[in-house]
């Protein structure tokens, strides 16, 4: 079973609530002083992410983010659907108002490309 979460932590730090979740699959959002990082713990993320990916610059800031609000919806709707099989076990608290920055945005955005390509077609995300 493979667990995804995203936190975003307050400007306060760690604390009671603020631990890093661990399991199969795990998206961190940490904020600190307005900046935002991306922890994923996935065993094959990052080697697929270095060798499949496209540089940060290859699209828009705001394509990234317009992307990955369209993916969070869609894996958020799939959440409540496979209940909780497959990679979608938890609901993305992404925030569309907030500027999470490009680095996020295009970790996030090729961690969905990661699944889609892990899982097959069934896990297809819109656009």
């Amino acid at each position: 079973m493979i667990f995804l979460a995203i936190w975003i932590a307050g400007c306060a730090g760690t604390g009671p609530g603020m631990d890093i979740p661990t399991g199969k699959n795990v998206v961190d959002l940490q904020e600190e002083e307005e900046e935002y990082a991306i922890i994923i713990d996935d065993p094959g993320f990052n080697t697929w992410m270095i060798t499949n990916s496209r540089p940060i610059w290859y699209y828009s800031p705001q394509y990234y983010h317009q992307k990955n609000v369209l993916y969070v919806s869609d894996w958020n709707a799939k959440v409540s659907s496979f209940r909780g099989r497959g990679p979608f076990t938890d609901q993305i608290n992404y925030d569309p108002t907030i500027d999470y920055g490009v680095e996020v945005d295009h970790q996030l955005y090729w961690y969905f490309k990661y699944i889609h390509r892990q899982y097959g077609r069934r896990y297809t995300f819109p656009g």
